[in-house]
């Protein structure tokens, strides 16, 4: 048999990656959450789905896409580099009757046998012998085409499920960012700043307006995806070097002057610590 080494298959794979969209509110699917001060009226808490939703168009991975070889463009590909040598081994074989039957010709006739039945059999036989070697020859090829095959085709299937997993890992890691990321926004949410009123020694200066609860809405979306975390005792320094009036401004859901700082320490702490923040470090 004849020993050839395989060329690589190179599969068609190319990379997926997905657009980061722009923060934006989510659109509520009912239900309020915290309830509202005074008399002015707050916005309503998201869904925890809806935030989901949104988390996860910030998540989705880039993922692997890979379609498999159809079997006859496997079989042609694998054709191409293979039958070649195969045709040379039958051509050198075909030779090889010509140049003996050559060499019997001019020896029977250097001895006066040229047209004997003796010199026709010999050639014969090599006629014969010739036959079966390419028909061996024509075996072996299409025994070594068919296993090329069945390896190529294993390999592409091999590659297909190694992609599939990847691609569910990726995305189940996303969705699992998401959840987290949702969670934590609607804790924050549920907890303090955007649909109740502020408390914990903190003068309320006013109801939170529609226009500010989404401004709070879309910096918490941000902050959940882009922004790291601070811990309680940095934010408790930052809070304890500002003035009781910088304080009072910065607990005030209506002063959007202190909004974003606001944002960022909901998403940090959550509701529970934000509470405590303030019941420590009281406005004026």
């Amino acid at each position: 048999m004849i020993k050839l080494p395989i060329n690589p298959l190179t599969p068609p794979i190319s990379v997926t990656k997905p657009k980061q969209p722009k923060p934006k509110d989510p659109v509520s699917s009912g239900g309020s959450g915290g309830g509202s001060s005074g008399g002015g009226s707050t916005p309503d808490i998201p869904s925890f789905e809806s935030l989901f939703q949104e988390m996860l168009k910030y998540y989705l991975p880039e993922t692997v896409e890979f379609t498999p070889l159809d079997e006859s463009v496997l079989s042609e590909t694998i054709k191409n580099w293979l039958r070649p040598a195969y045709e040379q081994a039958i051509q050198n074989r075909r030779d090889q009757t010509e140049r003996i039957n050559a060499e019997l010709d001019a020896d029977a006739w250097s001895r006066g046998m040229g047209q004997s039945t003796y010199l026709s059999d010999v050639k014969e036989r090599q006629y014969r012998g010739e036959s079966r070697d390419v028909s061996t020859l024509e075996s072996n090829y299409a025994s070594e085409l068919a296993g090329h095959l069945y390896d190529a085709m294993k390999e592409q299937q091999e590659k297909k499920i190694e992609v599939d997993e990847f691609n569910a890992e990726q995305i189940n890691h996303a969705r699992e960012q998401a959840t987290n990321a949702a969670q934590a926004l609607y804790r924050a949410l549920l907890s303090g700043g955007y649909g109740s009123g502020g408390g914990g020694g903190a003068a309320s200066g006013g109801t939170a307006s529609e226009d500010e609860g989404s401004s709070m809405l879309s910096l918490l979306l941000q902050n959940s995806v882009n922004a790291p975390k601070s811990d309680y005792r940095t934010i408790a320094n930052l809070v304890a070097r500002m003035s009781p009036q910088e304080r009072r401004r910065l607990y005030d859901r209506s002063d959007t002057k202190y909004l974003a700082l606001r944002s960022e320490i909901l998403w940090s702490l959550g509701g529970d610590e934000y509470a405590r923040l303030m019941q420590q470090f009281p406005g004026a």
